[in-house]
């Protein structure tokens, strides 16, 4: 594999992790809606946090490739007598 596609599937790792987080959120929503939560957290800020982290998961799981385009420099093709393994032509006469 190469730099960038390595580069792109840790950017749909942090996507899914990402939209896992997001389902966090709307559980501590939940809780704080029905009074099972002893704090001073508000239900709108939690579904905020949620749709920001959903927002984020998805953009990073649909545009990893382009965005490892853009930060992971492509790698230069060989030339043709670039293989090291090969062997060398020998000239007979």
């Amino acid at each position: 594999m190469t730099p960038r596609m390595w580069f792109a599937l840790v950017l749909r790792y942090l996507g899914a992790a990402s939209i896992m987080s997001a389902i966090s959120y709307l559980v501590t929503a939940y809780d704080t809606q029905k009074g099972l939560n002893s704090g001073s957290l508000n239900v709108l800020a939690e579904i905020n946090h949620a749709v920001v982290e959903t927002i984020m998961g998805l953009a990073l799981l649909f545009f990893a490739d382009r965005i490892s385009a853009f930060f992971v420099p492509a790698l230069r093709a060989g030339t043709k007598n670039d293989d090291v393994t090969a062997p060398k032509p020998t000239v007979e006469s």
